[in-house]
């Protein structure tokens, strides 16, 4: 399975957004700089976003994006924002069929197939509903993945943190 750009982008959106303090919301001109998303692209991003219900937005001044309080978000969700529901193996034809066409009980054996194909795209997405943000979150900064930091003041916040790190 390939993830488009545009889901990887959304996963990395999520990240930022998950260690952004709760209570600032991240404008949008910071993540389009840091991710080096146009303004445009990331508008369209956002708003899949928006709409699933995995992102709070505001407009107006100290407007931008927030994580979604009390929301576990799995890689699902987002990818199910970005693309739609999980469908990685969706036959278009009935190519399979016809190369039997005439052989005995061939529907039957065919619809045995198509079952195989849809346990795949179930187990897919099982596998995908099982890792949150969170997770990715306590893996890259495993204990101090509580931290929450503004983004919008990005270099202050990390030498705030940095200084708090190395008090420990």
């Amino acid at each position: 399975m390939h993830l488009t750009k545009s889901t990887e982008q959304a996963i990395c959106i999520m990240v930022m957004l998950y260690f952004q303090d709760r209570r600032i919301y991240l404008n949008s001109k910071e993540i389009s700089d840091r991710l080096d998303i146009s303004p445009t692209y990331l508008k369209k991003i956002m708003r899949k976003l928006v709409v699933n219900n995995l992102v709070k937005a505001s407009t107006g001044v100290g407007g931008g994006y927030r994580y979604r309080e009390n929301k576990k978000v799995s890689l699902y969700d987002i990818y199910e924002a970005i693309n739609g529901p999980i469908d990685l193996f969706v036959l278009k034809t009935d190519y399979i069929a016809r190369i039997f066409k005439g052989a005995k009980e061939i529907s039957r054996r065919y619809e045995e197939y198509l079952s195989t194909i849809s346990e795949f795209n179930k187990i897919l997405k099982q596998s995908l509903l099982s890792v949150t943000i969170e997770d990715i979150a306590r893996n890259i900064l495993q204990e101090n993945s509580t931290i929450r930091l503004d983004w919008n003041n990005w270099q202050e916040e990390f030498e705030r943190i940095y200084s708090k790190l190395e008090k420990k």
